[in-house]
């Protein structure tokens, strides 16, 4: 091995750890910025729709303001909180817990398209996806209102 190989393989394997770790996000979604803090999950039913609610309103605001940079966080604030309702779920049917999984998944995608068209500033996509992100969350209220109660934690 001469020593511009010698050289070259010491620096890949003295620079590669500190690469990684600054390619990682300290957070989920976080886009690298390391702002935004994971959702405080409620401990009710009723606690996280109305989370959910102080969301949706920010992201109303957001576009109002044309601050869409910051769409992203409260759309994945957001899902999270929605994403932990079956654990709070209790009673449900096999049919209706799927029915529900299948509802927070198109909440995900839809949260990643507003975060995609946020930070694009695409004003009017983002308006779109609104609409459709809040027809599913208000199916999802609908799933879970006066259904179940919450699991004791």
């Amino acid at each position: 091995m001469n020593l511009r190989m010698f050289t070259v393989a010491t620096l890949v394997v003295a620079l590669l750890p500190a690469a990684i770790a600054n390619a990682q996000p300290g957070a989920a979604d976080s886009h690298g910025y390391g702002r935004e803090a994971a959702a405080e999950i409620p401990a009710t039913i009723d606690g996280i729709l109305a989370a959910v609610d102080q969301r949706v309103a920010a992201i109303d605001q957001a576009i109002a303001d044309k601050k869409l940079a910051t769409v992203h966080g409260e759309a994945f604030a957001a899902r999270d909180l929605l994403a932990a309702l079956p654990e709070k779920m209790t009673g449900l049917n096999p049919a209706e817990a799927k029915a529900l999984d299948a509802a927070i998944g198109r909440v995900r995608q839809q949260a990643a398209l507003l975060d995609k068209f946020g930070d694009a500033g695409d004003v009017a996509q983002t308006r779109t996806v609104l609409a459709r992100f809040k027809i599913e969350i208000a199916g999802i209220r609908q799933q879970v209102t006066g259904k179940a109660g919450s699991r004791a934690q």
